[in-house]
């Protein structure tokens, strides 16, 4: 593709009302064009509905073992004494370790496919959930799933470095992992952006970091990762008053004037080829 294309992909909806409700706003007044859903959490009518509004049935599959509970019984090494998903420092430990069993992942990702198309959601893209879906052996489940369920497209959270900031150890493990990975999805014949951002740099939560992000943008296609909302009435430490920063940033009349300025077009995975 010719030009610069961006994708403006909200993470984690249905993670509570705030974060839904962010991720619509951000959607309807700014530049979210894409939405990650995690299918195992809750699904308030007002969540469905919403979706089915602003994203038109059309979302991503947010694959997620890192967090609330499976939709698949009897399993043994994705859950702790609760039957919980343990945090996601836990499962990336056992993941490098390889004390995960892939089938139990292939059976609680496929079951969280199924039920976003029981909600009648159809999946335009896998990501996962704290990036799971690019960890050793993980990757190639994630594949197969894919195929299994036709989806052509995917997120390979590859950030290139920044000079502005310093290279953190969870980026330089994420691209290393995505480096594996690529070669696993490409094999598969999956389909993703050719830039990624959102982990480190852009902030934003700050207008004038994703403002210098627009302006800098290179050609081709890039995805632009992001976590809208507001803070949480119910106590989600992760709905703060970042995510309400992020949601004013993205519906910001400057930023909205800067996709216009340089020349950027708004897409969502719907559109890559």
């Amino acid at each position: 593709m010719s030009g610069k294309y961006l994708i403006v992909n909200a993470d984690d909806y249905n993670s509570d009302e705030e974060r839904n409700q962010g991720i619509l706003t951000a959607a309807q007044q700014g530049i979210v064009t894409s939405v990650s859903v995690l299918a195992n959490c809750a699904w308030p009518e007002a969540s469905l509905s919403g979706l089915a509004c602003v994203f038109k049935k059309k979302a991503g599959i947010h694959l997620n073992i890192t967090k609330g509970c499976p939709l698949t019984p009897g399993l043994l090494t994705l859950v702790d004494g609760l039957g919980r998903f343990p945090d996601k420092y836990t499962v990336w430990m056992k993941a490098l370790a390889g004390r995960l069993d892939l089938d139990e992942i292939e059976r609680e990702f496929s079951a969280q496919i199924i039920r976003l198309k029981e909600a009648e959601i159809m999946a335009d893209h896998i990501d996962g959930n704290n990036h799971i879906h690019i960890f050793p052996g993980i990757a190639e489940v994630t594949a197969r799933v894919a195929r299994r369920f036709g989806i052509k497209k995917i997120r390979l959270p590859l950030e290139l470095f920044s000079l502005s900031s310093l290279p953190a150890p969870k980026k330089i493990l994420i691209n290393a992992l995505s480096l594996r990975a690529r070669a696993i999805f490409k094999h598969s014949g999956l389909i993703g952006t050719d830039y990624f951002a959102g982990i480190h740099d852009p902030c934003v939560a700050r207008v004038a970091s994703l403002r210098r992000f627009i302006r800098n943008l290179p050609g081709g296609t890039t995805e632009l990762m992001c976590h809208p909302g507001y803070c949480s009435a119910s106590g989600n430490p992760f709905s703060n008053d970042v995510r309400a920063q992020e949601t004013a940033a993205l519906i910001d009349p400057e930023v909205l004037e800067d996709v216009t300025k340089h020349r950027v077009t708004l897409i969502s995975y719907t559109d890559l080829s």
